[in-house]
């Protein structure tokens, strides 16, 4: 082995030290981030309902976004490439003119060609799954929800949509992800019914709290309880339809594809050694 110069193994030194403290920081980054959600997992559970309701909506949004980044970035490059490459073509006919010759045009050829396949992957990918269905409705304000009886319904109904959505992303295309996909869809319309049933339990309480005559007053309160009820018996559907997705998941395989192969070879490893064994013990 030929030997390494002074400033070679320096130099090689210096570069592994540099590698470890990225690597240190690095490790101690994603320990945070392991930490922060730990600390986020135990805290949730335990917000007062006006403030869970918006934590569980916002963190739906936030995974809907990391789900759909690769898809979003791939459409933005292929859009990309469309564009460069028919403004290349729209250039070769200049080109071909100015210097006389018709190579050019072939070369613009080609790059129609490479446009018009760009556009066809683009074309894929605009029709391809662009996430689950979310709710429309806009949610009301936190500090609305404050003090009101309509936060712990909304919250349940927004948290089953997160463990809902959660569970669908889980699969792979087939058949149960679509049969969840479609319980998804049903699940943001009722939660839909949700945030407009929280918004008209807001508005009569505050009615409630304006209104001076005790009468009145009492009747306005009947109202609220009645759309409380009816919040409540809405999201009491969220159990049963989050069991039944549960199962889905559960009868899935997870296996992975290799698997099977990795288990036959396992098996013929295990009968070579065996056959070796018989020949030394011969």
């Amino acid at each position: 082995m030929p030997p390494v110069a002074p400033g070679a193994s320096s130099a090689l030194g210096g570069a592994a030290r540099g590698w470890d403290r990225v690597q240190a920081l690095l490790d101690r980054r994603s320990s945070a981030a392991r930490t922060a959600a730990d600390a986020a997992a135990a805290v949730v559970p335990a917000l007062p309902a006006w403030v869970g309701a918006d934590v569980e909506r916002r963190s739906l949004l936030r995974a809907e976004r990391r789900a759909g980044r690769g898809l979003r970035w791939a459409r933005r490059r292929e859009a990309a490439t469309v564009s460069i490459w028919t403004g290349v073509a729209a250039l070769t006919p200049v080109a071909a003119v100015a210097y006389d010759s018709w190579g050019w045009l072939v070369a613009g050829g080609a790059a129609l060609a490479r446009a018009a396949l760009a556009g066809r992957e683009l074309g894929l990918l605009r029709r391809a799954d662009d996430g689950l269905p979310l709710p429309r409705t806009p949610a009301p304000n936190p500090w609305e929800l404050r003090r009101s009886a309509a936060a712990e319904p909304l919250r349940r109904g927004e948290a089953a949509l997160a463990a809902l959505a959660a569970m669908t992303r889980s699969l792979g295309p087939g058949a149960a992800r679509t049969l969840l996909q479609t319980a998804a869809a049903g699940a943001a319309e009722l939660v839909d019914g949700l945030r407009v049933g929280a918004a008209r339990v807001v508005a009569c309480e505050a009615a409630a709290r304006a209104i001076s005559h005790p009468g009145r007053r009492a009747e306005l309160a009947r109202t609220t309880e009645a759309l409380v009820a009816t919040m409540t018996t809405s999201v009491a559907v969220f159990d049963d339809l989050l069991a039944a997705a549960g199962e889905a998941v559960g009868t899935v395989s997870s296996s992975a594809p290799g698997l099977v192969r990795l288990r036959e070879d396992t098996e013929v490893l295990r009968g070579y050694a065996a056959a070796l064994q018989e020949l030394a013990g011969s």
